[in-house]
C-alpha cells in the first residue's frame, strides 16, 4: 500500500509538471488561448415563455485579456444573438449557416463605439441598424457614402444627430461594417445586443403550432497576443473567438 501511494504520488507530480512546463512553453512561444463565454442566465434548461422580458447575463475570462466579473472585460466587445426559430427542427440548419458567416465586421463593431449609440432593433443615440438599412438598402453608391459618414462624421443625416468621426478604422474596414449592416438586418426574426448583462422580449404566442425556440449565442473576440516580432505595443497576432449557444423552448 505505502509502495503504491508513492508511485501515484510521484504520476501525480509528474503531470502537474507536464501541465507547468506546457503551460510555460504556451507563454513562451506567444500562442493565444481561447477565451471561455458562459450564458449564466437564462440557465441551459430554461423554457421559452412568450411575450416576456427576458434577462441575460455573460460572463467571459481569458488568460490574456482577463475576467468579466472583475471588469477586465469591455462590456461592448461581449455580443449576444437572440434568433427566433418558428420550427425548432431547423436550429441545427440555422446554427450551421450562422457559423460560415464572415462575423468579422461585426467585431469591428464591438470594438469600436457603434453599440453606443446604435442597437440592431431599438433606438438608442442614433439610430437603430435596421432603419439605417432599410433608408440605405439599394442605394447607389450606398457604402462609400456611408463609410465617409462614419469615418470623416456628419450631421444631418437624421435630423439633429450627429456622427462622431472614427479615424482610427481603415477605410476597407468600414466598407465591410457597412455591407454587413446593409445585408444583415432585414430579419426580424433576429437581434444582436452588446454587453455582458441587458434584457430581450420575446414575441407574442404564435396562434398556430406554437414549436418556435429562441437560440442564443454568446462571444467574444479576445485580443489576441502582442507579437514579439514587432516593437509596436499594439500589434496582435492569433485573436481566437469563444462563443456558447443555448436553446430556450417553449412551456407548451
Amino acid at each position: 500500500t505505502s509502495m503504491l501511494s508513492e508511485i501515484l504520488s510521484s504520476l501525480v507530480f509528474i503531470f502537474l509538471c507536464c501541465c507547468f512546463v506546457t503551460a510555460f512553453s504556451q507563454q513562451k512561444n506567444g500562442e493565444n488561448s481561447p477565451p471561455k463565454v458562459t450564458i449564466i442566465t437564462p440557465t441551459v434548461n430554461s423554457k421559452l415563455n412568450w411575450n416576456s422580458t427576458i434577462p441575460y447575463t455573460i460572463h467571459v475570462s481569458d488568460p490574456e485579456d482577463g475576467n468579466s466579473e472583475y471588469n477586465e472585460i469591455a462590456g461592448n466587445e461581449v455580443l449576444l444573438v437572440i434568433k427566433y426559430v418558428p420550427d425548432s427542427t431547423q436550429v441545427k440548419k440555422y446554427l450551421l449557416e450562422r457559423s460560415k458567416m464572415n462575423h468579422q465586421p461585426l467585431t469591428w463593431m464591438s470594438t469600436s463605439t457603434c453599440f453606443t449609440c446604435h442597437a440592431a432593433r431599438s433606438k438608442l443615440i442614433g439610430p437603430s441598424f435596421d432603419l439605417v438599412s432599410q433608408r440605405y438598402r439599394g442605394r447607389l453608391n450606398a457604402e462609400d457614402s456611408l463609410a465617409k459618414k462614419i469615418i470623416n462624421g456628419s450631421t444631418g443625416t437624421w435630423g439633429d444627430l450627429k456622427i462622431p468621426p472614427h479615424p482610427d478604422l481603415k477605410v476597407e474596414q468600414v466598407r465591410e461594417i457597412v455591407r454587413w449592416i446593409l445585408t444583415n438586418n432585414d430579419d426580424p426574426n433576429e437581434n444582436y445586443m452588446a454587453g455582458i448583462q441587458g434584457a430581450f422580449r420575446t414575441r407574442e404566442k404564435p396562434v398556430k403550432d406554437p414549436k418556435g425556440v429562441y437560440v442564443l449565442i454568446a462571444s467574444y473576440t479576445d485580443h489576441g497576443t502582442k507579437d514579439p516580432q514587432h516593437t509596436d505595443a499594439n500589434a496582435q497576432r492569433g485573436t481566437k473567438v469563444g462563443q456558447q449557444s443555448i436553446v430556450l423552448k417553449n412551456i407548451d
